[in-house]
């Protein structure tokens, strides 16, 4: 960030705690006073605290997030199970509701085959 932010918001979390992410990855997105910023991971791991909630300000160079760095990435690139005491997230703030995707139209029912001469054997399937 620039050298004058000396602080922002945290306005929501790319990752949650109990998730595998790769270093470089982004895990949460900070709302200034003049820009929005992705934070990344320092490393690779499994997120096993943050020190802030949605909403809360956070200083510049403070302690953010705590990383398992023992973790290992789960097989098959699935993500890895949050832990069952893990609080709930708190909702998002207010937004503009996102429209239901369309639903596709049915497709038009088939056109029924010509009769078969009543010499034709039947089609194996």
């Amino acid at each position: 960030m620039g050298d004058s932010i000396t602080e922002g918001v945290v306005e929501t979390y790319v990752k949650n705690v109990g998730e595998f992410v790769e270093a470089d990855e982004v895990v949460a997105r900070i709302e200034t006073d003049k820009v929005t910023v992705d934070i990344l991971s320092s490393h690779a791991g499994v997120i096993t605290k943050y020190f802030a909630e949605e909403g809360d300000t956070v200083e510049v160079g403070g302690q953010f997030l705590e990383i398992d760095t023992d973790a290992k990435a789960p097989e098959g690139g699935a993500p890895a199970a949050a832990p069952a005491q893990e609080a709930p997230t708190p909702a998002p703030a207010a937004s503009t509701p996102t429209p239901a995707p369309e639903q596709p139209k049915p497709a038009a029912a088939p056109k029924p085959a010509p009769a078969a001469p009543a010499s034709a054997a039947p089609q194996q399937p």
